[in-house]
């Protein structure tokens, strides 16, 4: 094969290719699909997987380090800025969250709950502020679409017109 890849075979019935922060190849597949059919299919994968890990080292690269003082000032500035820009777009949208709170995640800047609390990492705050409103406005959004459907983009789209460039930030 042209990849080291670690196979997951389940009771699934599709095959899910995933590279990793890592550059890790992960391969889920179903219990019956032969060797040579699932061969085929990474063969067919192999400029996605390429850009795939050229992607990740990139990413990689880019990570930044940060110092204990740092992330002090990063947090400070998030219990700040978010809760404020939480107040204005919940109330220009009509969403009540439940609540808001800051977190370090580093491979997720917001996150909705199904009860409808709100996390923003503390990390955002090292972003365009224009990326960091299209975040709070995505996460609210969930409040009234819980999913990525039409609707929801539809409904972010009333109070952010551009977000799709923001998106891109």
């Amino acid at each position: 094969m042209l990849f080291d890849y670690t196979l997951i075979r389940s009771k699934r019935k599709s095959v899910s290719i995933q590279v990793d922060a890592d550059c890790n190849i992960i391969v889920r597949a179903p219990l019956r699909l032969s060797q040579k059919e699932l061969d085929k299919i990474l063969l067919e994968k192999k400029v996605w997987l390429e850009k795939a890990i050229i992607s990740q080292r990139e990413k990689k690269k880019e990570i930044k380090e940060y110092s204990e003082d740092d992330i002090k000032l990063l947090r400070k500035k998030a219990k700040e800025i978010i809760p404020q820009k939480v107040e204005y777009y919940a109330k220009l949208m009509q969403v009540n969250p439940n609540s808001v709170k800051i977190n370090s995640a580093k491979k997720r800047y917001g996150s909705c709950s199904g009860a409808n609390n709100l996390n923003f990492s503390l990390y955002l705050m090292d972003k365009d502020e224009r990326f960091i409103d299209y975040v709070v406005v995505h996460e609210l959004a969930h409040i009234r679409h819980h999913n990525h459907s039409k609707d929801f983009y539809k409904f972010i789209e009333q109070f952010m017109p551009d977000y799709k460039e923001r998106m891109k930030l």
